[in-house]
């Protein structure tokens, strides 16, 4: 009697990175920043992206900047040009894709603060 072949649940196509979200139809990003802090930006602010090296992308908004560092970070450069990247988020320590993308910080710089502006409330 032949075997059945099934397939292997813990198979490497169907590992996902936990550094970031697909989601085509939303409106915006959403990053999780130090201290486990939610920010969404709506692509209606964003000015342009930067990606300064493999390591480094930077966001740019009418309100401040936000930079994605970690390593090999080219996936979230094209998914988040093909408006396909819901969000973006540090990777988990037991990720299994972590030797191929690894986001290990998410910083907000406000434009506000950038600028040493002080403003009266």
């Amino acid at each position: 009697m032949p075997e059945l072949k099934t397939k292997d649940p813990k198979s490497t196509f169907d590992l996902k990175p936990t550094c970031f979200g697909n989601d085509a139809g939303s409106t915006g990003l959403s990053f999780v920043l130090k201290g486990g802090i939610r920010m969404f930006a709506p692509y209606s602010f964003l000015m342009r992206i930067e990606m300064k090296s493999e390591n480094e992308i930077w966001f740019h908004y009418t309100y401040g900047l936000v930079r994605v560092i970690g390593r090999k970070l080219g996936l979230i450069y094209t998914l988040t040009i093909s408006h396909v990247l819901g969000g973006v988020r540090p990777t988990d320590p037991d990720d299994p894709c972590r030797d191929e993308i690894e986001v290990t910080q998410i910083v907000f710089e406000d434009a506000i603060e950038e600028k040493n502006l002080v403003v009266d409330k």
